[in-house]
């Protein structure tokens, strides 16, 4: 037990002695696992923040699956660089999720609810962009980044490339480097517009295969839960296991872990086992979407 305590994270060892139900509230929280993709995207987020400006700023395109991981990466790249005053507001990242009725306006609008400016719903296009232009220079914003990038297939091509000509201009005109996320399909969308795919750069977030590296991040997930057992995550059973749930998606295989280690608790146990997974409420990501 000794040995297990020690690999436990510093946050996880406190929390070994307090009550039941926030060593619960412990497991429910969000963790953040760092790997090699993860520091890849982490690292040219970076590069783009601190790009000088110029007449055609680099872009990129984060494409994965759903629930492994994406959106995780770009809160906490996010966090990094969070609102502040400097007598007066300064808003160096704006982040929103695609509309799902995609267009120029859309767009706009969607940056100026973001950034709570009022306007008139019956102005033109080109007016909500000149304020959302105005806003984003007066508040030094350097990086745009939009979120769930596949939701602008529910518009009809002619919106969808609106909305792609509206993001190229917003870019052009102010000079910063515009991030968008989603899934696979999004390289088609973006394939449409020559001009808008060769504009960005596409970092590929993709499945993990069941290896040493998925054996690590297992470890690395266990040592984050407020359980004075080892579990053994890692080991043969409890490794194909959990990765047959989870088929490759981190997202998947945090909820997992989490659904498993709040039932070990409640059930008066320290450790995670077989029995446990089977026990907790989860269908895996493929039947759900049947």
């Amino acid at each position: 037990m000794e040995e297990h305590i020690k690999k436990l994270t510093l946050t996880a060892r406190e929390y070994l002695n307090k009550p039941i139900n926030e060593r619960i509230r412990k497991c429910k929280e969000q963790v953040w696992i760092s790997y090699n993709q993860v520091q890849i995207i982490m690292d040219e987020l970076e590069d783009l923040y601190d790009y000088p400006k110029k007449d055609r700023m680099p872009n990129l395109l984060i494409v994965g699956d759903t629930n492994n991981g994406k959106s995780t990466i770009l809160r906490k790249f996010m966090d990094k660089y969070p609102m502040y005053l400097d007598g007066y507001t300064i808003i160096p990242i704006i982040k929103i999720s695609a509309p799902i009725a995609p267009s120029h306006n859309a767009l706009y609008e969607k940056k100026l609810d973001e950034l709570l400016v009022p306007y008139g719903v019956n102005e033109s296009a080109s007016k909500k962009e000149y304020q959302v232009k105005k806003v984003l220079q007066d508040i030094e914003t350097k990086m745009i980044i939009i979120d769930e990038f596949q939701d602008i297939f529910h518009g009809e091509i002619k919106q969808q490339r609106k909305f792609l000509a509206g993001l190229k201009h917003l870019g052009n005109d102010l000079q910063i480097p515009i991030i968008a996320a989603g899934v696979w399909e999004v390289q088609s969308v973006m394939s449409a517009d020559p001009q808008i795919a060769n504009r960005f750069e596409t970092l590929k977030l993709k499945k993990w295969n069941p290896d040493i590296e998925f054996a690590r991040l297992l470890a690395s997930f266990e040592s984050t839960l407020p359980l004075k057992e080892a579990s053994n995550l890692h080991t043969k059973e409890l490794f194909k296991f959990l990765y047959d749930m989870s088929e490759g998606l981190i997202g998947e295989l945090a909820i997992i872990l989490q659904k498993a280690a709040v039932f070990t608790l409640k059930n008066n146990k320290e450790k995670i086992d077989l029995d446990i997974l089977n026990s907790i409420n989860f269908v895996k990501q493929s039947l759900r979407r049947r």
